[in-house]
């Protein structure tokens, strides 16, 4: 214990610019983030909390501490590992001698008190600042914080390890960056079933189990190209696992089709004479993307289905046939009643310009989530933040002016929370004491939240506070002016919680593409 408190002591020596540089980002980030939230409520002036000048963004300043912080992490490792060199045969800590078990030791306390204890605490003061209480969000936190170590610090330290300079980390750091921008391009251009690492529950556990092998095999024998070369393993490994080549077995394990005889979760078919007809336009040189309206009806009452990604197969008169994998371009949302709706794919060029002026014969295959109604709330919207209990916390959100409501926003710890459906009225003229009663106006809606259960989503900063848009918030008759959400009009936040998958299937005869016009390589609908 000596040893380590002793390396310990003589890093908080030699590296303290570094560690004053993290600390103060971090400190910073604390000040300025919370404006985001306040500027997506409009309560600069009521609470306080926006030091920035209006006409300065806080979101672009938040955003970039939320960057530079990971940076100054960078630096902070970078220079307390290269102190004791792990590549070339020149190591003069062997010669100290230091145990190579205590020099880990060492280097992980400094980690704890200078990266790990003050993101903790910044954390924590955000929560606080939010209106969070920070020990009832301990599992998240803390699982953030393992969320940080595998996508951030271990790989910043398992680079590190096997390199002997700064620049040489730089270098490493910048092509690893290139390939993934590179791999993620090939993904969304080029595979329909390729996924992004990390978005998967695969990538994180190789990346911490990897780059921990590295760590430890480097301090314990520093075999520098054998360290290297589970790196690159795991880099292939990572590209594996995202390219999912048996997508088609895991939708059919994901998304079971219903047994014979069982009654369809909800009824699909083209909406005709639609107020806005099917639409194509070229998104790249060999992809034309289709939208085409739909009724729904059928969904049962309290509940609501999910559709995420569909298969598409076309037959035209002359025998002409294509088909396409599965794509994730429909995320909608069906409910009970009758109502409109979308559903929109991408198919081959050649093919739609070889059909696009006879009737083909479309057959869909969705992927359905199957949700159901749990908690309602309903609450008079007041003046100030309010809490809706297992959501968030919420308030008005005003214009600069605090003239007038122009919907509601609500910020979150640690995670999105449950799929919600927000519903609320709009008035057409400016709210006052003789207003009309509340069930007159306009309904406005909108989906928040996601089906994923655990306990935090990775970030530096743990409040979320996405923007939520209320539909029909504006009226579109002549010149577009918007609508009030008045004081004391009920919101009703509806949560649900899912009960099944399956894949529905239905069929659109007779139908016709529409037109398209290529401008400079880009399509634009033309009705």
């Amino acid at each position: 214990m000596k040893q380590i408190l002793h390396i310990f002591a003589k890093d908080c020596r030699h590296f303290w610019p570094e560690i004053l540089i993290s600390l103060a980002l971090v400190g910073a980030l604390v000040r300025i983030y919370p404006s985001t939230w306040l500027s997506n409520s409009g309560n600069y002036a009521v609470a306080g909390g926006g030091f920035l000048p209006g006409m300065l963004d806080a979101g672009f300043f938040a955003a970039l501490l939320t960057v530079l912080v990971p940076v100054s992490w960078w630096l902070l490792i970078v220079r307390v590992i290269h102190a004791e060199a792990l590549v070339g045969d020149r190591q003069f800590w062997i010669t100290r001698p230091y145990e190579w078990k205590k020099l880990v030791g060492a280097k992980a306390l400094f980690l704890v008190v200078f990266l790990y204890v003050p993101l903790l605490t910044g954390q924590c003061l955000l929560l606080l600042r939010a209106g969070f209480h920070p020990l009832s969000f301990v599992p998240g936190l803390l699982f953030n914080v393992l969320l940080v170590t595998a996508v951030i610090v271990l790989p910043l330290l398992a680079i590190t390890t096997v390199t002997a300079t700064f620049a040489r980390v730089t270098m490493t750091l910048l092509t690893a960056l290139v390939c993934f921008i590179g791999y993620v391009v090939i993904s969304l251009y080029l595979w329909d079933n390729a996924t992004i690492p990390y978005r998967d529950h695969v990538s994180l556990p190789l990346t911490f189990c990897f780059c921990g092998v590295v760590v430890v095999l480097q301090y314990a024998s520093r075999r520098v190209w054998v360290s290297r070369l589970v790196l690159a393993a795991l880099s292939i490994l990572l590209v594996l696992t995202g390219m999912n080549v048996s997508e088609s077995a895991d939708m059919r394990r994901d998304y079971p089709r219903a047994s014979a005889g069982q009654e369809a979760p909800v009824q699909l078919a083209l909406l005709r004479d639609a107020p806005h007809p099917a639409t194509a336009y070229l998104n790249r040189s060999k992809q034309v993307q289709v939208s085409i309206p739909l009724q729904v009806s059928g969904v049962a009452e309290g509940y609501a289905l999910l559709s995420s990604q569909v298969k598409v197969s076309a037959d035209a008169a002359n025998g002409s046939h294509w088909n396409s994998a599965w794509q994730g371009l429909n995320n909608q949302y069906y409910l009970p009643g009758t109502s409109e709706s979308w559903i929109n794919f991408q198919m081959s060029r050649a093919f739609f310009d070889q059909v696009r002026t006879a009737p083909v014969t479309l057959h869909f295959t969705v992927a359905l989530t199957r949700v159901q109604a749990g908690n309602v709330r309903s609450i008079p919207l007041p003046m100030q933040d309010f809490s809706v209990p297992d959501f968030g916390i919420c308030s008005p959100h005003a214009d600069v002016f605090r003239s007038r409501f122009l919907g509601v926003a609500c910020r979150f710890a640690l995670h999105q929370p449950k799929l919600t459906y927000i519903r609320a009225r709009w008035m057409d003229n400016p709210c006052s004491a003789s207003q009309p009663g509340l069930e007159t106006g306009v309904q406005g809606d909108a989906w928040i939240g996601s089906l994923d259960s655990s306990p935090a989503d990775f970030a530096i900063a743990p409040v979320w506070s996405p923007s939520i848009a209320l539909s029909n918030g504006a009226k579109m008759e002549g010149k577009p002016e918007s609508r009030y959400l008045c004081p004391g009009t009920p919101v009703t936040f509806t949560q649900y919680n899912p009960v099944g998958r399956t894949q529905y299937d239905f069929t659109i005869p007779d139908f016709r593409f529409p037109s398209y016009q290529p401008v400079s390589g880009v399509g634009v609908a033309v009705r």
